[in-house]
């Protein structure tokens, strides 16, 4: 993504405070531009899902020194929004399965998986995909991109890498 403005670019512990603090920087970053409302809340969004995920999700493992990372830039015509964290290889076929899932949906799929989602009496997400996620692809109305790469036989870097359109 050469030629793109970075506006965050963060690795690092994600905790509450930090988290406050990134969003921040994204929230005032966002209002200096003129850019329509409506895109400023979308980017904000899909931004507090990807660290909320983060936040959630990350596993850790002392024997590396990968930390969770964000990033977000602008390009010509769109923003992208990459973040990575750890997750336990015994996770990522089912996350695999869930991002595929949310993938192959079109905008009403999107639609029904979210009402499903929200309704559930039982909000541990033990089925179907995440609220997090669908709400990504809701709002960038893009797919999402993601890959798992292997660090050792416990942990893998999780990326998911997300485009929002500006539109003119």
């Amino acid at each position: 993504m050469t030629g793109n403005q970075t506006i965050l670019n963060y690795k690092g512990p994600i905790e509450f405070k930090t988290t406050e603090i990134l969003l921040q920087k994204v929230k005032n970053d966002l209002e200096a531009h003129t850019i329509k409302k409506v895109l400023k809340k979308r980017v904000y969004n899909i931004m507090v899902e990807c660290v909320e995920n983060i936040l959630r999700h990350k596993a850790g493992d002392p024997d590396t020194a990968i930390h969770p990372y964000i990033v977000l830039e602008k390009g010509v015509g769109e923003y992208f929004i990459t973040a990575g964290n750890l997750i336990a290889n015994n996770e990522v076929a089912l996350l695999k399965e869930k991002l595929t899932d949310v993938s192959n949906q079109n905008r009403e799929g999107l639609r029904k998986m979210y009402d499903n989602q929200i309704n559930k009496e039982n909000t541990i997400d033990t089925d179907g995909a995440g609220l997090g996620i669908i709400t990504i692809a809701m709002k960038s109305d893009n797919k999402i991109n993601y890959s798992f790469n292997p660090i050792n036989e416990q942990f893998s870097v999780f990326e998911l890498q997300v485009s929002i359109p500006i539109e003119t």
